[in-house]
């Protein structure tokens, strides 16, 4: 039995077996049409359902289903191990790994770049720059970069005037 996963819904699968790709499956008016590309022929189908075993490509709810959280944030690793940290809600990406992230969405103001967005950023980052958050959606976290882009520069204000000529 082979395995097709779904590429336009309803219309087209690439399908797969144990050993890797053998071909194609697309529906037509009348029928399935399957090409083989082990032998480069085509079946005609009635029903696919006798040879293959379905299965779907829908990205974004499996990311929602696998991701895992850290009480609520967002960590964007399924396999996230939760750390202790003093101030911030941190993990790891895995059982071994020693770096920490902090888990849900930043901000983070980077010398000579202004503000920035981040996610999941490494700790060793928040504590290197100036930063804030978590935020628990990429919305919220948005709406707060415009903000803080709107604000005036106090280093370029500062820059400005030491570098002005005196009167």
């Amino acid at each position: 039995m082979y395995n097709a996963q779904e590429v336009i819904k309803g219309k087209f699968w690439i399908v797969n077996s144990a050993y890797g790709k053998v071909g194609t499956l697309r529906k037509t008016d009348e029928a399935y049409e399957f090409f083989d590309q082990t032998n480069s022929t085509k079946k005609l189908l009635d029903s696919p359902d006798e040879l293959f075993k379905f299965s779907s490509t829908d990205r974004d709810n499996k990311q929602e289903q696998d991701e895992l959280k850290v009480n609520g944030f967002p960590t964007g690793s399924t396999t996230a191990v939760e750390d202790v940290h003093d101030v911030l809600l941190v993990f790891r990406k895995t059982i071994t790994s020693k770096t920490l992230h902090g888990a849900g969405y930043y901000i983070v103001k980077f010398e000579g770049m202004g503000w920035q967005w981040a996610f999941a950023p490494k700790l060793s980052t928040l504590d290197k720059y100036k930063y804030e958050g978590p935020y628990l959606t990429e919305w919220e976290m948005n709406l707060e970069l415009r903000r803080k882009k709107r604000e005036p520069n106090e280093e370029y204000i500062k820059i400005n005037r030491d570098t002005s000529p005196s009167s």
